[in-house]
């Protein structure tokens, strides 16, 4: 079973012969249904660290998408480079491009509108019927939601991009919920359960056991192919988030200085390349020019860092392979990760907007689930997963809206005198 590459390249659901001429891979194709789909699209309108509708030119959840993506992919570029020095199994299954490229892209077409005070808020409202996971609804969906052939069928996606973008292979229900009240345990949603089973049926029992079983709620073992697209989620994160921060004057110089000293206290710099606080601060805090240099040079310092790791303890090539970084960059890039926060999300303003957006998301839900088959527009509630609970379809209909749907829907519901029966929401 180990060696069986094609089993990997099986989709979901049985589909027809390529369309007459039709030249691409299986993972070529995965992508393109995933670049077009709503759902991606959809990205562009919701928040990534603020919120949309602030400027023009800081990040949304689809810029951080396609970002992902080229990272995903020169990680993979220094990988393929240096692998005659990795073992023969994790050569061979070195994944394609493409399809890195498409796990990168679909990786956070789950998130609902408001960022994490939005998951939070859906979690909470869904406490008694399942729970709420943004990791898992993207999973749910590529497999379900998402329009492609038939109803209910998603993107038919294969095997091996449902594996690269399930981080957390365990179901929710399996976790006390009431341990998790406030923020969700990181795991998929229990519809989704025979997915995941088909998904792993590519792997041996004790694998599959053991994978299941490294999923704590908060982290969990990867897949190869998963591993490369968390590694550079959070070389996106940690690194362009901080642009955009120097770039709209969210802190002061004086605020950016601290957190990078702090974030190299942290480690010893000497195998670094160079890289020291002075060298950082003195590029970000620069010119536009010398902090977009600087930029470069540190999401350039984390890829050409990536190695492979080996873990005897699964048998599957798979999963025997991660990509990882050495100790003091992985330390670094995870301090680089706490800066968003310490500048900019802690702050009583910030703190002000999210708690909006969590009340928005919780009055929405509550309402729509009152009566949805009224409130929800027929052909959106027609377009849902007819074989899950209503509560999971109004689930589904508002995780999907972006910021500005859910304000304006909001204010249609809750404003007196805003809207009219004519509007286009």
């Amino acid at each position: 079973m180990t060696s069986n590459f094609s089993r990997f390249l099986e989709r979901l659901h049985e589909e027809q012969p390529n369309r007459s001429q039709d030249r691409r891979t299986p993972f070529q194709r995965d992508r393109a249904r995933i670049m077009h789909s709503a759902a991606f699209r959809r990205l562009q309108g919701k928040t990534q660290v603020m919120g949309i509708g602030e400027g023009d030119f800081h990040r949304t959840r689809l810029t951080h998408s396609i970002e992902v993506s080229q990272i995903g992919y020169g990680l993979l570029e220094v990988l393929d480079f240096k692998k005659a020095t990795f073992h023969k199994q994790a050569q061979d299954w070195l994944p394609a491009r493409d399809l890195i490229e498409a796990a990168c892209l679909a990786h956070d077409l789950g998130h609902p509108p408001f960022g994490h005070k939005g998951e939070q808020a859906l979690h909470k409202a869904m406490l008694r019927h399942g729970g709420f996971e943004g990791n898992g609804q993207t999973l749910r969906i590529l497999t379900k939601l998402e329009k492609y052939k038939e109803r209910g069928k998603g993107l038919y996606p294969t095997r091996r991009l449902i594996l690269a973008v399930l981080k957390y292979p365990r179901s929710m229900d399996t976790f006390d919920l009431n341990n998790y009240a406030k923020k969700p345990p990181k795991s998929f949603h229990q519809d989704e359960l025979g997915v995941v089973k088909w998904a792993m049926d590519g792997f041996e029992p004790s694998d599959q056991k053991r994978l299941i079983e490294s999923a704590d709620g908060k982290t969990a073992h990867h897949s190869l192919d998963c591993s490369i697209l968390e590694l550079a989620d959070d070389i996106a994160y940690g690194i362009h988030d901080i642009e955009d921060i120097v770039a709209r004057g969210l802190a002061t110089a004086s605020e950016v200085e601290t957190e990078i000293v702090k974030a190299f206290n942290k480690i010893d710099s000497a195998s670094l390349d160079g890289f020291d606080a002075d060298l950082v601060c003195k590029g970000l805090l620069g010119k536009s020019f010398d902090r977009k240099q600087m930029i470069s040079s540190l999401v350039n310092l984390f890829i050409t860092s990536v190695a492979i790791t080996t873990d005897n303890s699964y048998e599957h090539p798979l999963l025997k392979f991660n990509a990882a970084l050495p100790e003091p960059h992985a330390r670094l890039l995870e301090a680089f990760k706490g800066l968003a926060y310490e500048l900019v999300i802690r702050k009583a303003k910030v703190q002000q907007l999210e708690r909006r957006g969590q009340m928005v998301v919780e009055r929405l839900f509550d309402t729509l689930l009152s009566d949805p088959k009224s409130l929800i527009p027929q052909s959106s509630w027609e377009d849902g997963c007819r074989e899950s609970s209503d509560a999971r379809r109004v689930c589904d209909y508002v995780a999907g809206m972006t910021d500005s749907y859910a304000e304006r829907l909001y204010k249609r519901l809750f404003h007196p005198g805003f809207g009219s029966s004519s509007d286009e929401l």
